[in-house]
Order: structure tokens, then C-alpha cells, then sequence
């Protein structure tokens, strides 16, 4: 590849990242196939993912202070893609989670930590760095950029017009861009306007590489740290730690971009609240929910976003409703993440504002 020097404008530019972007010739591979490429080595959570046994401390932090929030550590036994045992200990407290197949996944009774919270702050930036990648179907048209940062020569890849492709959303809670070491295809960092996760200090399991080092930098500002202390294939002797034990109550499966549709059935308009009209606030709120077996919309966590709007759309979201979600014929609850874009206007029309996390909005 040869061109000429530019930093990259937007995401990377903004976290401080010096990448120096040029031009692709006939010999560089295309954007595709350096997603391709990325996507077969990294991460553990591919189709073809060996059994593992691993082990990571980490450390949760405030952005705006600095002060750590949280340590703990994460202990995974897998026996392949969907199956595994996941054990989240902090000072206090502790939970067992596992996952029997796609589709079904269990706790132990009781459990207090928030596992929605911790899988989207540990487990996913390091088993599965690539989890929205889904997004990026065949037919969706790919930009690749390239260039050296800290030493690495890196391949990047973002979607060409992910403005127009988010609809009326951030492209940043859709469409992040990924930079791949063009020396071994392993994911070097993600990045959006506001976040930077670095990963470094790869180990080989099986075909795959695991980053033993992952920092996720909002605002250019440490908010989790993980340290992986061991990563090894998943021996004859930890076998039985992949089946459920003691009692156990399901947990909703987490509904994935890979996966058939969610059917929006119901959905009412969320009022712009006068406060936050007083504050001029806008944006998009991301509300975690459960869809139950008969469609029905329930809380599983805080609402993130501008304050004001937050708890209003926390409200109005569970009056939604969606078409059952069935996996081979059966209604399943599954949980997913509803983004309600404001743009501050007094009230919000329908078309465009609503979206599925784990799914690209439908073109007007």
C-alpha cells in the first residue's frame, strides 16, 4: 500500500490516535476481506472457537474521576461456541453463569450481581471483541484505511456511510471501526467518537489469538482494565465445569446480530420531557430490557443517556411490544438493548428513532 499521509478523521481523531491514513492499490486487500481475515483469528467466541479455560482480573473504573470502582475476577470454562461457564468474583459478592447452548442460558438462584452489566464491560470487549461485526452484512459497503500507529501497521475497517446506514442513530452505537494488525490479522483497537479499546499481549489458543491485555478508554479515560493470568485449552479434568450446578433459574438469551430479527408489534411515542427541553438535551438513550415469551418489554437495568431523558424513556419502552422471539418453534425470552433517539424537538415521531441494538435500522 503506498499514499498519502492524513490522520483519521472523526473517532480516532478525537481519542488523540495519530493512525496516518493511504490509499488501498489493486495488490491491498479489500475491507472485506480484512474483516474476514480479522474475524477468523480473533477472539473466543467464533463458530470454530476451541474449548478453553481462562482466568482475568479487572478493574472498573469512574471516567470522570478516575477512582477505581471495582475489581474482580472473571473465570471461563468453555467447551465450545455457546457452551460455557462463566464465574464473576468481587470483595463482596460472586455469581455462576452458564450457557448450555445459543439459545439457553442459566444462574444460580439468588444471584445479585448485575451480569448484564459485567458480560457487556469484561466478558464481551475480551471473548468476543468482534460481537457486533454481525452488522456488517455481505451486501453492506466497507472502507478500509491504512497506516501505522505505535509501531503496528494496522488495516481498518469502518462502514462507508455509516451516517446513512444508522438512520436517525449515532453510527457510534452501530458501526464502530475496527483496526486489525496486517501482520496477523488480530484486532488491535476499536474505535467510535467517544471510545477507544486497545487489545495487546496476544496468547494462541487453538487457531484463535486471545488479547491478555485489554483497556477500553472512554473520552481517552481508563474505564475497565483487564488482565488476563491464564488461558489454556479446556482439560479432561475441567469438562464438568461447563455443566450447570446447584439452583439454577434461566437468564434471558442475549439476542445477537447474527440472529433473525427482532419484530417491534407495539410502539408508542416517548414524550421529550419539558426539563430536559428546559436543558436542551438530546441524543439517544439505550434502555437494556428482556423481551418475555409473549412479547411483552421489562427492565433489565438502568437506562443510559442524557439524565432527563433516560428515566422517561425507561418508562415508556416497557409499553412496548414485540412479536414473539421463537428459536426452533418455541418462544424463548431474550434480552437486547432499545436506543430512542431524540433530536429536541418537542415530540418524536416513530420513523427512524426506535432501534434495536443488536440489529442495523431498516432504510427509509
Amino acid at each position: 500500500m503506498d499514499g498519502l499521509k492524513s490522520t483519521f478523521a472523526g473517532s480516532v481523531a478525537l481519542l488523540g490516535v495519530a493512525v496516518f491514513c493511504m490509499t488501498a492499490t489493486s495488490e491491498a486487500p479489500t475491507a472485506r476481506m480484512v474483516l474476514d481475515n480479522g474475524m477468523k483469528v480473533t477472539g473466543l467466541a467464533g463458530a470454530d472457537a476451541p474449548g478453553y479455560h481462562l482466568k482475568a482480573d479487572y478493574k472498573l473504573f469512574d471516567v470522570r474521576s478516575g477512582t477505581e470502582t471495582e475489581s474482580g475476577t472473571l473465570e471461563v470454562w468453555s467447551s465450545g461456541p455457546g457452551v460455557w461457564h462463566r464465574v464473576y468474583t468481587e470483595k463482596k459478592l460472586s455469581a455462576s453463569e452458564w450457557s448450555t447452548s445459543a439459545t439457553e442460558q442459566v444462574v444460580l438462584k439468588g444471584t445479585k450481581m448485575n451480569l448484564n452489566a459485567l458480560n457487556s464491560e469484561v466478558a464481551t470487549p475480551l471473548l468476543d471483541p468482534l460481537s457486533l461485526a454481525g452488522k456488517y452484512k455481505p451486501g453492506l459497503a466497507l472502507t478500509g484505511q491504512a497506516g501505522t500507529f505505535d509501531g503496528l501497521v494496522l488495516n481498518c475497517v469502518t462502514v462507508a456511510d455509516a451516517s446513512l446506514e444508522a438512520g436517525a442513530l449515532s453510527p457510534d452505537v452501530l458501526f464502530p471501526r475496527y483496526c486489525f494488525d496486517a501482520k496477523d490479522g488480530t484486532l488491535r483497537y476499536t474505535t467510535t467518537s467517544t471510545v477507544l479499546t486497545a487489545y495487546t499481549a496476544f496468547k494462541a489458543v487453538g487457531s484463535r489469538q486471545v488479547a491478555t491485555k485489554v483497556e477500553v478508554k472512554p473520552y481517552n479515560r481508563l474505564g475497565t482494565e483487564i488482565d488476563v493470568t491464564l488461558v489454556e485449552p479446556l482439560g479432561a479434568a475441567d469438562q464438568g465445569q461447563v455443566k450447570p450446578a446447584g439452583k439454577t433459574v434461566a437468564f434471558p438469551m442475549a439476542h445477537q446480530p447474527s440472529d433473525p430479527p427482532l419484530v417491534l408489534a407495539h410502539v408508542v411515542e416517548c414524550e421529550y420531557p419539558m426539563m430536559a427541553r428546559n436543558k436542551q438535551e438530546y441524543g439517544t438513550v439505550m434502555v437494556p430490557v428482556v423481551i418475555e415469551k409473549d412479547g411483552k418489554v421489562k427492565s433489565n437495568g438502568g437506562p443510559m443517556g442524557p439524565p432527563d431523558l433516560a428515566q422517561a424513556t425507561g418508562d415508556c419502552v416497557t409499553n412496548y411490544r414485540f412479536e414473539p422471539y421463537k428459536v426452533n418453534g418455541q418462544a424463548v425470552e431474550v434480552s437486547d438493548t432499545i436506543l430512542y433517539n431524540f433530536d429536541g424537538k418537542p415530540y418524536q415521531g416513530l420513523n427512524g428513532t426506535v432501534t434495536i441494538a443488536s440489529q442495523a435500522p431498516a432504510k427509509k
